[in-house]
């Protein structure tokens, strides 16, 4: 029989951490997007990179489609978002309030508190994005409507794959960002989105709440408020 100190340990009560199998029934009949080339960024060539971009635009159409149609079959219409005349913040910010009610919460340990803190940015640069994995397609398709707002506001930012000089040991570089050439008074803005929205959901699913102070729609805000831009 377990003691008491066993049971504070959690011994006879083992955490099981089915989160993936929510984001699976959660996202079950999501389409999936997978890329050209799967791996993270330093495995593929240049060829390999630039084809992933390649058919990153072709799609992106279809993508957007895709995941506006799943918001609005859920209530949230993200309409605004990509409509570059319209106030896009409070369709983003109902986007944010959807995912902090629909995803699913790690469990608590008693001793380690959240066993998961940090999200798994290689799984989703390794991953095809399909079956098991198909959380990584929502998360593209979150990070494309984001990304997209952001663009079609502001000309000045492109896709394209990073190979900007002095970033080489980014982790963005040689993965498809949002980019914004710089200038002799101002850096270049380089926004990985896929990345970015792991770091907004992650969080989302901790255990005791989201504590980071992110949230979707952060990045289009601080587009429209020209905080990518050199102030006197």
């Amino acid at each position: 029989m377990a003691g008491l100190w066993d049971k504070l340990r959690g011994k006879d009560a083992p955490v099981v951490d089915d989160t993936g199998a929510a984001l699976r029934r959660l996202f079950g009949d999501y389409p999936p997007d997978p890329p050209a080339h799967a791996g993270p960024a330093a495995t593929l060539t240049a060829a390999q990179q630039d084809e992933n971009l390649a058919q990153f635009l072709a799609v992106q159409s279809q993508r957007l489609a895709v995941g506006s149609d799943y918001l609005r079959a859920r209530g949230v219409s993200v309409d605004p978002m990509l409509d570059p005349a319209a106030d896009g913040l409070p369709a983003a910010r109902a986007v944010d309030a959807w995912l902090d009610e629909a995803l699913p919460k790690r469990p608590f340990s008693p001793i380690s508190g959240d066993e998961t803190p940090n999200p798994d940015e290689h799984g989703l640069m390794a991953s095809d994005r399909t079956g098991p994995d198909i959380y990584y397609s929502v998360l593209a398709d979150l990070g494309r409507l984001e990304g997209e707002a952001i663009r079609r506001r502001d000309p000045r930012f492109d896709w394209a794959v990073n190979r900007l000089p002095g970033f080489e040991d980014m982790g963005s570089y040689g993965r498809i960002c949002l980019i914004k050439a710089g200038d002799v008074q101002w850096a270049p803005t380089v926004l990985d989105m896929e990345m970015h929205m792991l770091g907004i959901c992650h969080p989302k699913m901790a255990p005791r709440g989201n504590l980071s102070g992110h949230r979707f729609g952060e990045l289009l805000e601080a587009a429209v408020t020209q905080a990518f831009d050199p102030h006197p």
